[in-house]
Formats: structure tokens, C-alpha cells, sequence
């Protein structure tokens, strides 16, 4: 048998089917679970690669070797390709050999098998037409999996299935009836027989209203109508047949069920009515997951994106978001685009959305927290659309409370938000198309708050201060610093004052607040407290765009297609009125693009099998720039007179400049940013009936890459924290005197990562009595760790006083390109049942294992930022001298001409052997159906997260002894240091010494508890009222801080049992209720019903209101850092008192001269000692907020309607307030609050912490 150079893939699929006869070329006698694992190993090795070289599953195998069996016998690959027919025997012991014994052993096959041993290992170099082509073989692949595996798709991510039995009226089994399923909006129906046991199932079902008929020969037909069906519902619809005539038919108006009597899963619909009635600030729908029980937003977060919140405990960005069925999660470093999603439709364009706070489905995975599961409108048989515009101005606005405490006027503000939607049919019952439009245009002036110097501080008085400087240790700076003022010259009749600083401070504004004001020149008085307002208007322009197609080939095969873009253009505003001093910080222009493509296939092969293939892409570029600059060039010597900062693409302005106690001066350290992060997701699974069973298998692919320039000080960052004049408390005298205790500066770099992982499940639905369903599977996940293009990847090791590994350039496999060992220990197996105890009584439970494949810190957790690629120099306080003068320039040549000298260096390192983050979660509860349209439901859950990502300082040092009251220190790593042993007694003061470089660990040693009632009272929509309420009582535990941005290090990097405390999402008591309510005037209501002027008028009216109360946000109270012990980590103060005693929870207490909380109980800690106050310990104000809306509908024909809209948010003006200051440097600001809560990122608006916002609209619905 003569065998070709290339495989004919026509052939290739008839013998998979069985299809061609042995004379031809190939005969397979096995059925489809056979083809299926063949074909399912074709799909793997044509989108894997090398990148599998030395991956083994526990059943695949070695996925890097290939071998051809033919009449029996092993053929090496390569040799066959060349045309050489060369046969050995089969071995019939090797993997390939018995997997083919298994199956049957086919006398002939030609198939790549890449699950055997017998043939050497071939590499592949990745480049980039390389990875078009796997792309498209892997298209190609999934087409043929849809064609000759018959893998019926039970994991039908955004669809429903209804179900259920049919009986006579004695109670027996009606076998073979016919079951018709009709979707109301589209006219499309499908048919299927009930089988032996009476049990029918029909999948795949988008969400709509549906009719149910069913028929069986001496039965009349009963027809059970306007069933509606939500994402991911399985519907019971049971039947009961009567004798008589199949032309009688029996009518019967089912709605929508109350109690969920076939899951465990716990969450809900938010339906269309709540997506378009309830008031939403911005109009963003994954805001309304706030709705739900166990969900809370922290809104002290760094990083407060609008579609950021926790679930049940779990951080923020464990949340999976799924839109048709495809990955929607934002994959880019630092949310750059203000969104956890890629897309966000508008709420005109969303169907609904299921939030599913836990899931014990095993298809849903690669994440540890809910499931916001969005599907984007359908076209119908009907035309269908409307046309919307939303204004909101500052006439009606609310002023805010920093406004009003400070006598500042409302500032300006316009926003517009118009668009339409239009739907409907290309082919009547066969093809249909949605598509959508929107433009969001905002111009909002906000006020800027900042603290500043004082015009003494300025010239060197700091008489202010309410505490003593000391002199300065600096060589040549004795004598210069007396009485708390700095001297014209020194002992040395040096001059003192710097003339860098002093230009510098010529720039800066003066402070304008006039409270503050007030107490300028007064010994003691001050606060760092905010004390300069800038008030500026802020540009936020946004547009996107989603369209979707829906076809049906035939009663057995539907496809659909959609795509979704969205274009963001923003700016923050500087901190001062000045153009260039204040072009930093938060001066930044956004602009972002986002994209999303998802495609689908459902066929139906059978009566109990449907199958369901799916491909999504999405696309995020995000860049940020320095607004009032040019990049190039920097300005430093022409404005104030330093030199040596660099000329380079990231120089513009100001290099940062960060004075401990004052806001930052400068450009943002972390500017330009530029980021095009992609994922690439397949889904391919299979359902089956199988008498009361309903079976689940499935697999998903993911591959997420990022291309990214995302670096810190680009042109130097210059730090300067008062370590010589005071003690680390204010570092404005040590600036004056052109100290300068830090310096930061790194070489630019593009990073080019990528991760593509596996997942794989199995599951039964088994309805094992007519009253208990049970649900249970196994998933496994096999993702690798995070690689980069070039190999450009460089991990820690401690071995001879530590060191770096960096990964070979022409490395391959997994561990050898990420220098991580992957976690192929990732089972999680699941278990729910509902049990329905009466006909109103339902108790639900369940238990699972949920693991979290991104575990994402900012960057600052990527080893692919490290030399010898990426020099990130960090150079700290030597001893009694500072870094360097600012008079003698920057010391470019120092840093540049150190080299490779790790003690200068900033090094990320992560365990190579860390193991996948994962939670394991129980529920339980009865839900109860008080009356025909309100259920009541009570549900404990506990949720423990363990293998968190977290970071420390793993070069902090350990203290070993007290020498008159100052550490001595010791060093972990020989090689990062220039001196390990430190006596720090340095006379009357403690002082370090050496040069001393940072490693920042990640390991995944972090675990978060938490424990929770549930309570939500629902009713549906009954007689004009609907609503929805829910309370939370929950404790949160956790070892670590915010997970984005990582926040302060941990105290002491050796004591992780010490930062167990409340967790920063730890929210004690938190409700949410929301109405829609049909004022009961007008024609056909209560009141005003006859058909006149004051019905048409008075009447039609519809209230709806969001009402949000919860209690505050934890916070820590911290001390300043002396630097001995680093500079990275939190310090947490001493607790020496009652908190409580003299405090005020009345904000007009502590907004002014009282406090939160007590500063008396607490102090700063010893030199070389931890401070003795958890972390988190205390809670900030709390959050109450109304949202209502009004609105009126005018009806001028059947299908042509007007609607009037008024929406107040935060309608009663109630202040949010931010946390209190709490470190104990400040005693004059310390337990008193100066703001109310910050804007959602990204938005300008939409936070608890705003005023009232009015806003107005029509919608024109056709």
C-alpha cells in the first residue's frame, strides 16, 4: 500500500464513520465515543504545538510523538510522509497499540495518532504564520469534530433545555408521544418522541416564551403555552394525557415557575424587564449582579472598575464573564480598558443575564468566583427596534460635599447617551439578525482635591509641624535644620537649601482651601490633610456596536454568529491648574478599542443527543499617554534645573517626584502604557438522555495572550520619604535640603505572554425519584503557566546565596519556557442536589471544588519582567547619605554603570512548584413558595479559598537581636546585598546601611474564609408590582490584601499568620431590593380606568427604584516607615487603647473637629518591631443610596410607542463617605474624613459617593 505525501480529508472523515469499505482504504469498526476520542486528539494536536512537547495527561499520554497503524501495523510518521512504506510489526504494548486494541483494532488506519510512544518527539518553532496555521487547522479540526464525532453539546452555556414526563391519568407511562416545541417570537419548532419511560428532552433552546405540544395516539393533545424559558433553565414540563381524540386539544397557560425544583445552582435571571426598567447609572447591565445576594462591591478599591465586584468572598476578578457563550473576560494587566469584560453591550441589546453566585455544573470553570452569563438579543418575525437618547445637565444636579464643605459652586456637566436597536427577520422562520448602536458623550467638571505646601514650608519654616525635625546626618547638612526651620547655610557655611527644591517649590500652588488657610502660620497646625481644591471638566467619549445572526439550516441544525466592538476615549484630570507641574499623576489620555467575535453550531442528532460547537475571539488594545507633554524630551533641567533624566519615548514633563506627606509632582510613573491582549476560545461538547439520566461531557480550549508595555519610571522616579529630618513622617525639609533617599528608573520593555489551557468534564443529572435531583461531575483543568513568545522569562533561586535562572531561547515545553512546573492536579469534582419536599418546598445544597486559572497582580507577579531583559534599578538611602543631591543631577551613570548588580535591582519571583489557586464552596436551604407569585429563599453558604496568589518582600531581613534599642539586622540572601549583618545603633538614632535589592515573591500561600446567610424574597410580575429583596450577613477572612494592585506588602514577610484579618471585601451587612411598580391609575387599573383625558394623562405610570444599604469598608491603621526594614512593606501601628472611646459615627462629627476613631489608642511602633494592630481591623462609614425612576408610556398603535423616562440616582442627595485618614504621622487628619467616596474608574460618575444625578429620556419603540 502505497501512502502520499498528504492526508485527503474527505477520506480521512468516511473512515471515521465507517464509511469506505477495507479495500479502499480504511475500515473502523467502533461507535461515536470511539470516533470521538480520535477526533478529539486530531482537534488537540492541531491548535497544541511544541507548546505539549512534554505535557502527559493522566489518559491522553504523551502528546508530542505520532505514528500511523495500518492492517495492524506501526509506521513512523516522518518516513511515511516521505513516501517510504515502511510497516513493523504493532507491538501491541506501546500506548498507541492498546489504545487501538481498545477500540477494536481497525485493520487499516490513516490517522496522525499523537498519543503514542514509538515515534521520536518533533518541535515546531512558534512564529506567527505558524500559529495561523494551527489557528485554521483548528477551525478546520472542530468542523470536523461538529461532522463525524457526533459529540451532541449538552453545554449549552447560554440557552435552556426543557424537560420532563408524560402520564395517563392513572399515573402510568405514555411511551412514544410526540413532543412539539414551538419558540413563540421566531415560529421555529422542533419535534421530538417521548421514549419508553415516557421522558422527552429538548435542548439547546435559546431563551424566549415557548409553547409545549404533546399528542399520542388515544390521547387527546395538550398544549402547555407561554413557558418561559431563562439562560440556563431546565425546565420541568410534565404532562398528564386524557383518553379521547388526538383533534381534542386542551389548552393550558403555563408561565414562568417559581421554585427551581431541578438545581442546586444558587443565583437568578435578571430578566429584560429589570435590564430596562430599573434606573442604572451609566447604563452598564452587569450592574445589576449588585441585585443579588452574596454580591458587594468594594468601592475603596485601587482599581473600583464599574464591573468589578466580589461574589460570596471571592476576589474581584475571579468572576467569569461569559456573552453567548463565549469568554468575555478582559486578560490585560491593570484593567486598563476600566472593565473585568472586553464588551459591554448596552442594556438595550441584552436578552438577560443569568448570575449564578455558584454553579455545581462541572462546564463551567477556569474560574473561582460567579458566572455573569449574558446573551445579546435575537432577531424575531417580527420587526422590532427602538431608538433611545438619555441627557443628564448640571441644573437639576446636586452639588457635591467636598463642594459644599469647601463654598465652591456646582461645576459644569453635560452627558448625552443615544442610540436604537433594530431586529427582525431576513427569512420568515428561518433567518433573523439583531443589531445595535450606541454613543455616550460626557463632559464633567470635577473637583481635584490635593495636598500642597504651605507658603512657609516653602522657604524652609516647618514651624508648622506638630512635631520636632531632627539635623540631618548628611555630609556637609550639620547645623542646617534648627528649630524646626532651615538655615540659610550650615556649620560648614554651606549653603543649605537646594536650588533644584527651591525652583521647584516656586511651581507648586499654594493651598486654597479655607479652612485650612485659616490655621497657616500656627504652630502645630498642620494635618496633610487635602488642602488645594482644582476644579476641571474631564472629556469621556464612548461608542460600540453589536450585531448577531441567527439561521436554521433545517429542524436539526441552527447557527448564529455575532459581534461586538466598543470604543473608549478618556481623560484624568492633573492635580493643580498648571499645565505642566499638574500633567501627571492622573493626567492621562485613554483610548481603547475592544472587540468580541463568538460562532456557533447546534445540531440536533438525535433524540436524546444535541451538540453544540462554539469558537470566540476577543480583542483588547488599550493605550495610555501623559496629557500637556510631548514624549521625547524631558523637560526637567529647562523647568527647575535637574539634570541626567534621560531622553527617551517615555520622557515628557516632570520625571514623578514623590514627597512623603504631599500629593505627587510630575508625570505618572507609569506612563505611556500600551496593551493588545487576545484569547482565543473553542468549546465543543455533548448531552445525551439516557432514561433518567441526562449525561454532560464536554471540552474547552482557551489560549489568552498580551502584548504589553506596562513599566514603572521610564525616565526615573525620584522618592524622597523624610528619613534624615523626620523620621519618615514628612519628607519635605529632606527634599529642600536636595536629599534624595530613593530612585527608581527601568529600561524599557515589551513583553509578549501567552497561556493556553484545557478543560475537560463529565456529569449526570440524574432525577433518581420524581421529588430529588441529583447533579454530579468531575472537571479537569490543564493550563499551562504563563510563557513568553521570545522566552524571554527569568525566575529566582536561592541556591549560593541567590541568584537568577533564565530560560534558554530555543527552550521548549512548558517548564522550560515559564521555569514554572504546570499544576496537572486540577480535578474538581462537584455534587448538588434539590429536593422538593412539598409542592411548595424545595431544599437545594451542594458541594464543589472551583479553581482559578489567571491569577493576575497587577504585573508585578510576572517573571518575564526581569533582567537580563528588563533592568528595573532601585536604588535606596546607603548609610548616612542619601542616594544622591538634587543639585548634582540624576545619577544616570551610577545606575546605568552598575550592570547586572542584583543588589540594585528589582527581581519578581514566583515558586516554581505554586499549585493552581482554587475555592471550595457548600450551600444549602430550603426554598419556600409563599404564595403564587413570591418565594422566599434562606441559604447558608461557606466559602474557603486556598493557594491564593499573594506577594512579599522575600529579601525583608530578619531581626536577630537589640542593640540599645535599635535591630539588628540580618539578610536572607548574600548575593542581594552589599552588607547581610547590620547593627543599626547609629548613636541617638537607628539607621541601616548597604545597598539592598528587592525581591518580590509570589507564592500561592494565601487562604480567604468566608461564612454567609443569604435571605431574597421574590415576586414575579403580578397585578403592575414586582420585586426582589435580599439581605446578606457574611464575614470575610483573608491573609492578604487587594489582589489587582497588589496594595503595601505584607508587614513582616515571615509571618503570614499575623495578616489573617478581614478580608478587604469584608462587608458585615448588606441590602438591596428592587422594585418595578405600575402606578395603579389609568385604563384598566384601579383608579382612573375610564377611557378620558385624566386617564390618558394621569394614567400609565411606572415607579422603579433600587435602594442599596450597607455597612463600611475595612480599613487598616498604619505608622511611617523608618526604612530599616525595607520600604515596600505596610507598617501597622500599636494598639495601645479603646478605638472607640470619644468617637462619632455622625458625619458632621467626623467630617469637622470630632473623629472615627480614637487617635489616643494608637502609636507608632519601635524601630525593628511590628506594629501590633491587625490589618483591616477597623470599618468605614457605611453606604445608603435610593436610584428611582419614573416613566410614562404613550401608545399610538398596537406596535409604536413612546416612552418618557426620569431616573434620579442617589435621589435623595445623601452623602457616601470615603474611610478615614488612619496613619499616625498625622495626628492633626487622623480619624477624620475629607471626602465622600471616589467615582467608579473610568466613568466619572456612578458611585455611592456622588451627588444626586437627574436624568431624562425618550425611547421611541417600534
Amino acid at each position: 500500500m502505497k501512502i502520499g505525501r498528504k492526508i485527503n480529508l474527505t477520506r480521512f472523515l468516511l473512515s471515521v464513520r465507517g464509511q469506505f469499505t477495507r479495500s479502499r482504504i480504511v475500515s473502523v469498526r467502533s461507535g461515536w465515543g470511539s470516533r470521538c476520542q480520535l477526533a478529539l486528539r486530531l482537534l488537540w494536536r492541531s491548535i497544541s504545538g511544541d507548546v505539549f512537547d512534554s505535557v502527559k495527561l493522566p489518559f491522553f499520554g504523551s502528546l508530542a510523538e505520532e505514528c500511523f497503524i495500518v492492517d495492524g501495523n506501526l509506521l513512523d510518521r516522518q518516513k511515511i510522509l516521505r513516501g517510504i512504506d515502511i510497516r513493523t510489526p504493532c507491538c501491541r504494548e506501546c500506548q498507541p497499540c492498546r489504545l487501538f486494541e481498545e477500540l477494536g483494532e481497525p485493520e487499516s488506519f490513516l490517522l496522525p495518532s499523537p498519543i503514542g510512544d514509538c515515534a521520536p518527539r518533533r518541535r515546531l518553532q512558534m512564529n506567527r504564520d505558524l500559529g495561523i496555521r494551527r489557528f485554521l487547522y483548528g477551525m478546520g479540526a472542530l468542523g470536523i469534530l461538529q461532522a463525524m464525532c457526533v459529540v451532541p453539546a449538552f453545554c449549552q452555556i447560554d440557552r435552556g433545555a426543557i424537560a420532563g414526563r408524560i402520564l395517563d391519568s392513572s399515573g402510568g407511562v405514555v411511551p412514544s408521544a410526540t413532543v412539539t416545541v414551538t419558540d413563540k417570537a421566531t415560529g421555529i419548532s422542533i419535534t421530538t418522541p417521548a421514549n419508553e419511560s415516557g421522558e422527552y428532552q429538548v435542548l439547546a433552546l435559546i431563551p424566549s416564551t415557548y409553547a409545549v405540544k404533546v399528542n399520542a395516539a388515544g390521547f387527546g393533545t395538550v398544549v402547555q403555552d407561554g413557558i418561559v424559558l431563562h439562560v440556563q433553565d431546565r425546565l420541568e414540563i410534565d404532562f398528564t394525557l386524557k383518553v379521547g381524540s388526538v383533534n381534542q386539544e386542551v389548552v393550558v397557560t403555563a408561565g414562568e415557575p417559581l421554585l427551581q425544583t431541578q438545581s442546586a445552582d444558587v443565583g437568578n435571571v435578571v430578566d429584560t424587564a429589570r435590564v430596562n426598567d430599573l434606573p442604572l447609572n451609566g447604563r452598564r447591565y452587569a450592574d445589576l449582579a449588585l441585585l443579588e445576594p452574596g454580591v458587594q462591591k468594594f468601592y475603596a478599591a485601587n482599581n473600583p472598575a464599574p464591573d468589578r465586584f466580589s461574589v460570596n468572598g471571592n476576589l474581584e476578578l475571579q468572576n467569569n464573564f461569559l456573552l453567548n457563550g463565549i469568554d468575555n473576560n478582559s486578560w490585560s494587566e491593570n484593567l486598563q480598558e476600566f472593565s473585568v469584560q472586553v464588551v459591554q453591550p448596552p442594556p438595550d441589546a441584552i436578552a438577560e443575564f443569568r448570575v449564578q453566585t455558584r454553579t455545581y455544573s462541572t462546564e463551567f470553570g477556569n474560574s473561582a468566583g460567579a458566572v455573569i452569563n449574558a446573551t445579546l438579543k435575537s432577531g424575531t418575525n417580527q420587526y422590532h427596534g427602538n431608538l433611545f437618547e438619555y441627557i443628564r445637565n448640571a441644573v437639576l444636579e446636586g452639588n457635591s460635599w467636598i463642594n459644599n464643605a469647601n463654598h465652591q459652586p456646582r461645576g459644569r456637566f453635560t452627558q448625552n447617551q443615544f442610540g436604537g436597536t433594530l431586529g427582525g427577520p431576513l427569512i420568515k422562520n428561518k433567518t433573523f439578525f439583531f443589531g445595535d448602536f450606541e454613543r455616550f458623550s460626557n463632559r464633567q467638571s470635577t473637583t481635584v482635591t490635593s495636598t500642597v505646601p504651605t507658603p512657609l514650608m516653602k522657604t524652609g519654616n516647618f514651624t508648622e509641624l506638630p512635631y520636632s525635625l531632627s539635623d540631618s546626618s548628611v555630609t556637609g547638612q550639620a547645623g542646617c535644620v534648627a528649630g524646626n526651620i532651615i538655615q540659610a547655610t550650615g556649620t560648614t557655611n554651606q549653603p543649605c537649601s537646594d536650588p533644584v527644591a527651591a525652583k521647584l517649590m516656586t511651581l507648586l500652588p499654594d493651598p486654597n482651601v479655607a479652612s485650612l488657610m485659616a490655621l497657616q502660620g500656627t504652630p502645630g497646625s498642620w494635618t496633610k490633610a487635602p488642602n488645594y481644591l482644582f476644579t476641571t471638566a474631564v472629556p469621556d467619549d464612548v461608542y460600540s456596536l453589536d450585531g448577531r445572526i441567527d439561521h436554521t439550516l433545517d429542524e436539526k441544525n441552527r447557527l448564529f454568529g455575532s459581534y461586538s466592538y466598543r470604543h473608549l476615549s478618556r481623560q484624568d484630570p492633573p492635580w493643580t491648574g498648571n499645565g505642566v507641574i499638574g500633567s501627571g499623576n492622573f493626567a492621562t489620555q485613554y483610548r481603547i478599542h475592544t472587540q468580541s467575535l463568538a460562532l456557533g453550531w447546534t445540531r440536533t442528532l438525535s433524540n436524546t443527543m444535541v451538540n453544540d460547537a462554539r469558537f470566540g475571539f476577543n480583542r483588547d488594545y488599550a493605550h495610555s499617554d501623559p496629557v500637556g507633554v510631548t514624549l521625547g524630551k524631558s523637560q526637567a533641567q529647562s523647568l527647575i534645573g535637574l539634570t541626567g533624566i534621560p531622553d527617551g519615548p517615555g520622557s515628557g514633563g516632570l520625571p514623578p517626584i514623590e514627597i512623603n506627606g504631599l500629593t505627587r509632582i510630575g508625570t505618572s510613573p507609569w506612563r505611556p502604557q500600551y496593551q493588545i491582549s487576545q484569547a482565543w476560545n473553542i468549546i465543543e461538547n455533548l448531552s445525551w438522555l439516557k432514561g433518567s439520566h441526562s449525561f454532560k461531557f464536554g471540552y474547552q480550549f482557551l489560549k489568552r495572550t498580551d502584548n504589553f508595555l506596562d513599566l514603572r519610571a521610564p525616565q526615573g522616579e525620584l522618592q524622597t520619604d523624610g528619613i534624615y529630618t523626620a523620621g519618615g513622617a514628612f519628607g519635605l525639609a529632606d527634599f529642600l535640603l536636595g536629599d534624595v533617599d530613593g530612585v527608581h528608573f527601568t529600561t524599557p520593555l515589551v513583553v509578549h505572554y501567552f497561556q493556553p489551557g484545557h478543560s475537560f468534564y463529565a456529569m449526570d443529572t440524574w432525577k433518581t425519584t420524581p421529588k430529588l435531583t441529583l447533579t454530579y461531575g468531575v472537571r479537569y483543568e490543564l493550563f499551562s503557566p504563563i510563557m513568553e513568545r521570545k522566552n524571554n522569562t527569568t525566575n529566582f533561586t536561592p541556591a549560593d546565596g541567590g541568584g537568577i535562572v533564565t530560560a534558554a531561547s530555543n527552550a521548549s515545553g512548558w517548564f522550560d519556557r515559564s521555569l514554572i512546573h504546570p499544576d496537572r492536579n486540577d480535578f474538581a469534582p462537584r455534587l448538588g442536589f434539590a429536593y422538593q419536599l412539598t409542592n411548595r418546598l424545595v431544599w437545594r445544597g451542594g458541594y464543589g471544588v472551583f479553581y482559578q486559572q489567571s491569577n493576575r497582580i497587577g504585573s508585578e507577579s510576572l517573571i518575564q519582567l526581569n533582567p537580563p531583559f528588563l533592568l528595573d534599578v532601585q536604588l535606596n538611602q546607603c548609610g548616612a547619605n542619601s542616594v544622591f543631591q538634587l543639585k548634582n543631577g540624576f545619577p544616570l551613570g551610577t545606575i546605568m554603570g552598575s550592570g547586572f548588580d542584583l543588589t540594585q535591582l528589582q527581581l519578581r519571583a514566583q515558586d516554581p512548584n505554586q499549585r493552581s489557586s482554587y475555592v471550595e464552596q457548600t450551600s444549602f436551604g430550603p426554598e419556600i413558595e409563599l404564595t403564587g407569585n413570591t418565594v422566599l429563599s434562606v441559604t447558608y453558604v461557606g466559602n474557603w479559598g486556598r493557594k491564593m496568589n499573594r506577594l512579599r518582600d522575600y529579601n525583608q531581613p530578619h531581626v536577630t537581636t537589640f542593640d540599645r534599642g535599635c535591630p539588628v539586622l540580618q539578610y536572607p540572601f548574600a548575593n542581594l546585598n552589599t552588607v547581610s549583618n547590620i547593627d543599626t545603633f547609629a548613636g541617638p538614632g537607628c539607621a541601616s546601611s548597604g545597598q539592598h535589592g528587592f525581591l518580590e515573591y509570589a507564592s500561592n500561600d494565601g487562604n480567604t474564609d468566608y461564612n454567609a446567610l443569604e435571605v431574597s424574597l421574590r415576586r414575579k410580575m403580578a397585578k403592575g408590582l414586582g420585586y426582589s429583596l435580599s439581605y446578606t450577613w457574611s464575614h470575610g477572612l483573608a491573609n492578604f490584601g487587594d489582589n489587582l494592585t497588589a496594595g503595601a506588602l505584607p508587614q513582616n514577610a515571615y509571618n503570614y499568620g499575623a495578616e489573617m484579618s478581614n478580608s478587604n471585601l469584608d462587608i458585615r451587612s448588606r441590602f438591596v431590593g428592587n422594585f418595578i411598580w405600575d402606578l395603579p391609575f389609568g385604563e384598566g387599573r384601579r383608579f382612573l380606568s375610564e377611557h378620558n383625558a385624566a386617564s390618558r394623562w394621569l394614567g400609565g405610570w411606572q415607579l422603579n427604584g433600587i435602594v442599596t444599604l450597607q455597612t463600611g469598608s475595612p480599613y487598616s491603621v498604619t505608622a511611617p516607615n523608618d526604612g530599616l526594614m525595607g520600604f515596600t512593606h505596610a507598617v501597622y501601628a500599636d494598639c495601645i487603647g479603646n478605638p472607640f472611646v470619644g468617637a462619632s459615627n455622625d458625619p458632621s462629627s467626623y467630617t469637622t473637629a470630632g473623629f472615627l476613631i480614637n487617635p489616643a489608642a494608637f502609636a507608632a511602633p519601635a524601630p525593628g518591631t511590628f506594629g501590633t494592630c491587625a490589618p483591616r481591623l477597623f470599618h468605614g462609614p457605611g453606604i445608603q443610596m435610593t436610584d428611582l425612576s419614573l416613566f410614562k408610556q404613550f401608545k399610538f398603535t398596537e406596535r409604536l410607542q413612546l416612552q418618557f423616562r426620569a431616573e434620579f440616582f442617589n435621589a435623595f442627595n445623601h452623602p457616601n463617605f470615603a474611610n478615614p485618614s488612619a496613619d499616625v504621622s498625622s495626628p492633626g487628619s487622623f480619624g477624620k474624613v475629607s471626602n465622600t467616596i471616589a467615582p467608579i474608574l473610568g466613568t466619572d460618575s456612578g458611585g455611592p459617593g456622588d451627588p444626586r444625578e437627574i436624568q431624562f429620556a425618550l425611547k421611541l419603540y417600534f
